[in-house]
């Protein structure tokens, strides 16, 4: 099996809208909003009653998009916790910009 392409990134985070305000920040663009719930959603999170909502994000001109998901059901059982450089998962995503400048500041 080989790769077509790039489809999406998931993150899951805890405020949707101050995320989905951050990345539009950055000139994304809502590729699509929608709320899951049900055992489809359950069986592909792993999890029981789950009930979520999710906003993708991506380039005006490309096919990736970032998948904001905020879970409402099951609650996380603990806050975020700062993961350490050598933890698994996805540590960071790069974007190229222009002005990087501007940005920071």
């Amino acid at each position: 099996m080989k790769i077509k392409r790039m489809d999406h990134i998931g993150i899951i985070v805890n405020d949707l809208s101050a995320a989905k305000a951050f990345f539009l920040d950055f000139g994304l663009e809502v590729k699509g909003e929608w709320e899951m719930a049900g055992e489809l959603m359950g069986y592909a999170a792993g999890l029981s009653d789950v009930k979520v909502a999710c906003v993708g994000l991506g380039m005006p001109e490309g096919q990736t998009w970032i998948e904001l998901i905020k879970f409402y059901s099951p609650l996380a059982e603990a806050d975020f916790q700062q993961p350490c450089a050598n933890t698994l998962g996805i540590r960071h995503i790069a974007f190229a910009v222009e002005n990087i400048e501007a940005i920071v500041t």
